[in-house]
């Protein structure tokens, strides 16, 4: 069995995305839990302290998925998210993408969409992918703000997919294309 390669590092503006770390299970604890990041993933979680065992968990996961399209986000060397590239098909050129803050600090500060930019980047020039795309909870406005900036548009809608609480919620299904990417991309702001 061969092991997975770590993915690259990818830099620009004060966003680095680089492989997860052991130490890394001790940010992540820091963060905890907020009610508000956690409802747009889906959970009605109450803000707290993160156990040691979710803590293990947090990290058994992010190490069961490490490899080359899984990245720890990083703001001025804090971690403060993670992103990820996944179902990647090579012979349709194509993935589902992920991201995930930890950090309220960086909520509406430009940095999901810089994360988002870079591994777009990484995806259509790198790993010549042709279509990238992603479930968005209906109500998350400011991530939807972040992918349409970023070029992906909306596709569809599944109806009730998601009980936080008593509630149920719908999801968008939005993808953008190489393309696409590049049209948006060449609007926005350089990554220095």
């Amino acid at each position: 069995m061969t092991e997975t390669p770590a993915p690259p590092v990818l830099e620009g503006g004060d966003v680095r995305l680089r492989p997860f770390v052991g130490a890394d299970a001790d940010a992540r604890r820091e963060h905890g839990w907020h009610r508000e990041i956690e409802h747009c993933y889906g959970s009605d979680r109450d803000t707290g302290p993160m156990s040691d065992d979710e803590v293990r968990a947090w990290m058994d996961d992010v190490t069961t998925r490490a490899g080359g399209t899984l990245w720890a986000v990083e703001v001025q060397g804090r971690l403060v998210g993670h992103t990820m590239l996944h179902a990647l098909n090579h012979a349709d050129r194509r993935a589902r993408f992920a991201i995930g803050m930890f950090s309220p600090a960086v909520m509406g500060r430009g940095t999901g969409t810089t994360a988002t930019r870079l591994v777009l980047r990484h995806a259509f020039d790198t790993l010549d992918l042709h279509r990238i795309d992603l479930r968005v909870l209906s109500f998350n406005a400011a991530a939807i703000a972040c992918y349409r900036r970023c070029g992906f548009v909306e596709e569809g809608r599944e109806r009730e997919t998601c009980l936080i609480g008593d509630q149920w919620h719908d999801d968008l299904v939005m993808a953008v294309l190489d393309r696409e990417f590049r049209a948006a991309d060449a609007t926005l702001p350089p990554l220095a």
